[in-house]
């Protein structure tokens, strides 16, 4: 079966092997620049998301206002929510446009570190190392000094996961309940993503998931 995000693998398989190529970097290095580049060239939209996200906090704190003021009489409050979100409806239609933008991106980024083949040949970049480990090696698959590198990774999106749940904390409301458990739980689903996917494709998701807490924390902290 062929891959539906392969037009999208095989530009950044370019990319990675032309970054390697061009700044003489190994690829695990031309990996981390790749990432780096692609984040970078997405922090508009990164932007626009963060817009999206403040207008979807203003958004609960005025519905949590009317259910205060109008929560005696339902009538009034259902009408009070209707116009409310018909004056809001589009422009958090649009707030989601961002999100599904990178999306597709990210994936197709995320891919290339994990199919063995693009365009029906075999994915080199795989068979590259990092510290001597070639980075199409799952942790299961790993070996004597080798665990240290899966190892260091894993503690590295640990680490990440730890200061994701204490600086990137949802706008508004503090949540509660199973939201609350969400919120400390997902930053470290990529630990476990991290046990069953390629060396590369670990290295990807340290990289972009460090860019997203400090891009987070940066636009929350100089965009309002």
């Amino acid at each position: 079966m062929s891959n539906p995000l392969e037009f999208l693998t095989v530009p950044a398989n370019h990319l990675v092997t032309g970054l390697a190529e061009l700044v003489h970097v190994p690829t695990a290095a031309a990996i981390v620049l790749a990432t780096v580049l692609v984040r970078l060239i997405l922090v508009p939209v990164g932007y626009a998301q963060h817009r999206a996200d403040q207008r979807r906090s203003a958004l609960i704190g005025k519905v949590v206002a009317l259910r205060e003021r109008f929560g005696s009489n339902k009538k009034r409050l259902d009408a009070e929510l209707t116009d409310l979100y018909r004056a809001e409806g589009g422009g958090l239609a649009r707030g989601c446009l961002p999100m599904l933008v990178q999306m597709p991106v990210f994936a197709g980024l995320y891919q290339l570190f994990l199919s063995p083949t693009i365009a029906g040949k075999a994915n080199l970049l795989l068979h590259q190392t990092m510290f001597g480990v070639p980075l199409g090696t799952h942790l299961f698959a790993a070996s004597g000094p080798q665990f240290f590198v899966f190892g260091g990774l894993l503690f590295l999106l640990a680490a990440i996961g730890f200061a994701s749940s204490r600086l990137v904390r949802p706008l508004g409301a503090e949540p509660v309940g199973a939201a609350r458990v969400a919120m400390l739980v997902v930053p470290y689903l990529t630990v476990i993503a991290a046990v069953f996917v390629p060396l590369a494709a670990s290295l990807y998701l340290v990289t972009s998931t460090a860019w997203t807490v400090a891009q987070t924390v940066a636009l929350r902290h100089w965009a309002g």
